[in-house]
């Protein structure tokens, strides 16, 4: 059985939507130019999908849930690399979703260079 088809009675989520990413501290760095940005490693779960949230269905204050900040990034991203996405919702949390497949790293730097901060870092971890 693949992963995709656990998850294949699960809706889609358009590609219009944003999406979600609460940031670890220790996923947030400083490059070169001084700009704070999440890690690569912030969009590696080390699992075959990525857990984020449906900007649409959540709120800010929801979604970073004991995270140090939360981005925001567009479905068409992943999608436009070959990732479905699904729709996942939990008891506590019906704004859930899951990108599945392992995010390859043409995708995450395009997801760090057009990403934006729904909530800013309050410090740095390491560069």
């Amino acid at each position: 059985m693949s992963e995709n088809s656990l998850y294949e009675s699960y809706p889609n989520v358009d590609e219009k939507e944003d999406l979600w990413r609460g940031i670890h501290e220790s996923f947030v760095r400083k490059d070169a130019n001084g700009k704070i940005r999440p890690s690569s490693a912030a969009f590696k779960d080390g699992r075959r999908e990525l857990s984020v949230d449906i900007a649409s269905k959540t709120t800010p204050k929801k979604s970073i849930a004991g995270r140090a900040a939360l981005v925001s990034f567009a479905a068409s991203i992943p999608k436009q690399y070959g990732h479905s996405i699904k729709h996942v919702p939990s008891e506590d949390n019906p704004a859930h979703a899951l990108v599945l497949g392992k995010m390859g790293n043409p995708c995450i730097r395009k997801i760090i260079s057009t990403f934006r901060w729904v909530i800013k870092p309050k410090t740095v971890g390491h560069n």
